[in-house]
């Protein structure tokens, strides 16, 4: 069970306490007036050492909370891009994606290696297409399902012998 420092700290200045209570003690003979000078000296020290720890494991647990949240909208960015970009119908929404993914990279923050991850690992086809608008996609997915033996209009008018 880990220390709780906080609580470590509060006890010891309490015992600090008491004993420079002791030190302060007229009554008392002078030896153990300094006994308890050096014992005061010695439970502030222990004291101040938990309350630093403590304060370093606020600090620890502030920035797990912060690594947390940064990798949490990290991931939602790339879900929106990824999905953005693989999903939409029409070339204003994917534009829209795709812009927001070259922001992204202008300011330092480059995720298209993760979308293309992101859309990899479900499945929705070559990660590369996703980042052609959806006309252009559908031009080229028209251009390879054509047969080699399709001809156009141009092709087909026979010419006389």
């Amino acid at each position: 069970m880990p220390i709780n420092h906080r609580a470590e700290a509060e006890r010891l200045l309490a015992s600090a306490d008491t004993s420079i209570a002791a030190a302060l003690e007229a009554t008392l003979p002078l030896a153990d007036q300094q006994h308890a000078a050096v014992l005061t000296g010695i439970i502030t020290n222990r004291a101040l050492g938990h309350a630093m720890l403590a304060q370093g494991a606020t600090a620890a647990a502030d920035a797990a909370a912060y690594r947390h949240t940064n990798h949490s909208l990290r991931f939602a960015l790339i879900r929106h891009v990824a999905e953005g970009l693989a999903l939409s119908e029409g070339d204003e929404a994917h534009q829209h994606a795709r812009g927001l993914a070259q922001y992204l990279d202008n300011v330092g923050l480059n995720i298209d290696r993760e979308v293309d991850d992101y859309i990899d690992g479900l499945g929705w086809g070559d990660p590369r297409d996703a980042w052609l608008s959806p006309t252009a996609r559908k031009d080229k997915w028209a251009a390879e399902m054509r047969s080699p033996w399709d001809t156009d209009s141009s092709d087909s008018a026979e010419t006389p012998n």
